[in-house]
């Protein structure tokens, strides 16, 4: 057996079609003939893993149209791989070719596919203990109602939820499937975030969701409705009036009424 681990990465939701290569050791003993003529290819998948790879998975003996990627020698032999998943998964396989004359090699696979690019990022805003929400709809990628799982990553903020958290998708072509998603800050801080999930066995859509607060904004001062400034003209005659009294003789005034006392 190989001790090499083949692997096929892709991010989900693209494909990977290539030609792969694999040594046979052994195989260039046979008679000369076309390795697809007399070789057989199977791969072997763990149970909880069947359903998905049977859908996004293939895997046969052929040689590529490019001269170049050709097998080079009697003992290789060119595989055509077409990998095209729908939801991240990792599954390990074995890969059993077999002769018809006689011969078996096994080789472990690794397939992988990787998360998705978000889908959309939502945005919601709410002041403090007052949830807010925003609906959507989705439905299935295919024209089949699904069964669903809705939650968010452990990586979220936990003012984030989602309802329902699962039931049965809608198929493409209809209104679809209400997903409602609500924000309920809890303290006054940086904006939080969270990653909404949705998938099906087959399907998986992943959403950024932001939770912010409404801006703070500084109350406006009005005009004050009572004057607290004098106007030019009583200021200036104040001004007079202040400098009138400076100039008066306090001391001979009094003076004055005291004389006037006595000779009354």
């Amino acid at each position: 057996a190989d001790s090499t681990l083949h692997s096929f990465v892709v991010q989900a939701r693209e494909s990977l079609e290539t030609y792969y290569l694999l040594n046979l050791v052994g195989l260039d003993t046979a008679p000369a003939s076309r390795h697809g003529d007399q070789l057989l290819c199977q791969l072997e998948v763990p149970q909880q893993h069947q359903s998905i790879v049977s859908k996004c998975f293939d895997i046969i003996i052929e040689n590529s149209p490019d001269p170049t990627q050709r097998p080079r020698d009697k003992s290789q032999v060119s595989l055509k791989v077409k990998f095209a998943p729908l939801r991240p998964f990792v599954a390990m396989c074995n890969l059993v070719i077999t002769r018809a004359s006689g011969g078996r090699w096994r080789f472990d696979v690794k397939l992988e596919a990787t998360e998705p690019e978000v889908d959309d990022t939502i945005s919601i805003q709410s002041p403090l203990n007052k949830p807010a929400s925003v609906a959507f709809r989705l439905t299935n990628h295919s024209s089949v109602y699904a069964e669903f799982d809705a939650f968010f990553d452990a990586e979220s903020a936990y003012e984030f939820t989602v309802s329902p958290t699962s039931g049965v998708l809608e198929p493409a072509g209809t209104s679809g499937t209400t997903f409602v998603i609500t924000y309920k800050p809890t303290e006054y801080g940086k904006p939080v975030q969270g990653k909404l999930i949705i998938q099906t066995e087959d399907v998986y859509w992943s959403y950024l969701v932001k939770g912010t607060h409404p801006k703070y904004s500084a109350p406006v001062v009005e005009k004050p409705k009572v004057a607290t400034r004098l106007s030019k003209d009583v200021a200036q005659e104040m001004q007079k009036n202040q400098q009138a009294r400076r100039k008066k003789n306090f001391i001979r005034d009094n003076m004055g009424g005291a004389a006037a006392l006595r000779d009354a």
